[in-house]
């Protein structure tokens, strides 16, 4: 091979290989792992205290450069493990060698980007938890606003915008415990499992788990180094958020078109068209429905990158950052944008009121009577009310306007004098099963619900405050 070729190899090979453009996002991560990591070395007498001192010192002030928005790592080196040690030599000198003592690249990787995570989740919580407020703030507005329910987009039976608000407040407040599961799935430190197999240093990796924050050290070295369940953990935990942020952004396109109109939107979150001056389209519902593609590709990413891969740490490995920092970027910018929406939306309850009352559409709510009150069969009422349907059709009329003989001709039990006229009203206060959408039920559904958004705020204030607290010893 000429020499020209196998240049043109070598920077191929460096092109390919390149991580360090974008994965020095987890450069203070790595800062924070390799503390941990140095002070464990000197308490265990594996490496001289001048140096352990040198290089703890030269870490710190990395930290101090990072959080000051500083770029001090070279940009072209080969990932920003590499980077973070040829800063280190240049500042401290040949102690900077000892920073690799009984640990590799994969070990440290790998515990690096579970801490990115792990902070990440805190801070995609925090969002979403947010976007549950915002929601329970309009359900609690809103217990009384009657509004059309719609199966199959066709309007089904009346309830209230207020209990469509917790619908959404309730999903997004699952989404947020389900990224909790995250964090428990993942609180295991990988650092000590070197590169695939242990280290034959003294090291005591429950000392480094504590302090970074994680419950235990990890079972097996081999598994550790190369797996990234915790990852797909975090990309399914986030496509679920996107799925979900998709059918609300879907829902408000709906609410706020034309032929609908439910509900406004304002100014600063739509757009009018080149052509068209009276539209307003719902622009920034439609890219938080838009972005979820993004987050879902993200996730089948990753998943072929690992399907095929046997234990231990491969070089596919690398391509497990950007699902990752392009699902949580993605995600932050479509929550902020989602609790902006569900903030500003405005329902017109007048529109609301008169879509709800859509002709024969408490029909059902008369079947249910029929059983209720006159003791028939749920099977059989929905048979009669069908009739009756069909009847006041042909004459124009609601149900509550059918005579006691037209009545009679269908079904000699439908009549009785004190034939009910069943409002919207009606239908939405009779439904007050646990969770229903009758006013009481949906205020003391909010009530419940902003006891559970106190507790899961409290408690991610309590675990922010506990990773503060580790940074501070770190």
């Amino acid at each position: 091979m000429s020499a020209d070729r196998r240049a043109a190899a070598a920077r191929r090979m460096a092109a390919i290989g390149a991580t360090a453009h974008y994965d020095q996002r987890l450069a203070p991560y790595d800062v924070v792992a390799s503390h941990a990591h140095v002070t464990m070395l000197l308490e265990q007498g594996i490496v001289p205290a001048d140096a352990g001192d040198a290089l703890r010192r030269g870490l710190e002030e990395l930290g101090e450069l990072l959080r000051s928005g500083a770029a001090p790592l070279d940009p072209d080196a080969e990932d920003v493990h590499t980077a973070i040690e040829a800063h280190l030599e240049r500042r401290i000198g040949p102690d900077a060698g000892w920073l690799g003592t009984a640990r590799a690249r994969n070990d440290l990787a790998v515990t690096a980007l579970r801490l990115w995570i792990r902070d990440h989740v805190t801070f995609l919580s925090r969002k979403l938890l947010a976007l549950t407020e915002a929601l329970l703030e309009q359900g609690e507005r809103h217990t009384g606003t009657v509004m059309p329910g719609f199966s199959h987009l066709q309007i089904a039976q009346p309830l209230t915008f207020g209990h469509v608000c917790l619908a959404y407040a309730e999903t997004f407040l699952r989404d947020a415990e389900r990224l909790r599961f995250v964090l428990a799935l993942q609180d295991e430190s990988p650092m000590g499992s070197a590169a695939l197999a242990g280290t034959g240093f003294p090291v005591d990796r429950a000392a480094v788990a504590r302090a970074l924050g994680f419950g235990r050290p990890t079972a097996n070295s081999l598994e550790s180094v190369g797996d990234r369940g915790f990852a797909l953990d975090f990309l399914n935990a986030g496509a679920s958020v996107a799925l979900n942020l998709s059918r609300f952004g879907a829902e408000l396109v709906f609410w706020s078109s034309q032929p609908v109109g439910l509900i406004t939107l304002p100014d600063e979150l739509i757009s009018s068209s080149s052509a068209m001056p009276h539209k307003r389209n719902p622009d920034a519902a439609e890219l938080v429905r838009g972005k979820s593609g993004r987050v879902l590709g993200n996730l089948h990413a990753l998943q072929t990158v690992v399907k095929g891969l046997p234990l231990s740490y491969f070089r596919d490995l690398q391509e497990d950052k950007e699902p990752l920092f392009d699902t949580a970027d993605t995600l932050a910018l479509s929550l902020d944008a989602a609790v902006s929406l569900a903030t500003l939306m405005r329902p017109d309850a007048d529109a609301m009121r008169t879509a709800a009352d859509v002709a024969f559409g408490t029909s059902g709510d008369l079947a249910d009577l029929l059983t209720r009150e006159r003791r028939i069969p749920f099977r059989e009422a929905h048979h009669l009310v069908t009739e009756l349907v069909r009847l006041a059709g042909k004459q124009g009329r609601s149900l509550g306007e059918l005579s006691l003989e037209d009545r009679r001709e269908i079904d000699e039990r439908l009549a009785f004098p004190e034939w009910p006229d069943v409002t919207v009203e009606d239908s939405v206060a009779s439904r007050d099963s646990r969770g229903g959408t009758a006013p009481a039920r949906v205020r003391e559904a909010a009530a419940e619900l902003r006891v559970r958004l106190a507790e899961s705020t409290a408690r991610l204030a309590h675990e922010e405050y506990i990773d503060q607290e580790l940074g501070d010893t770190r």
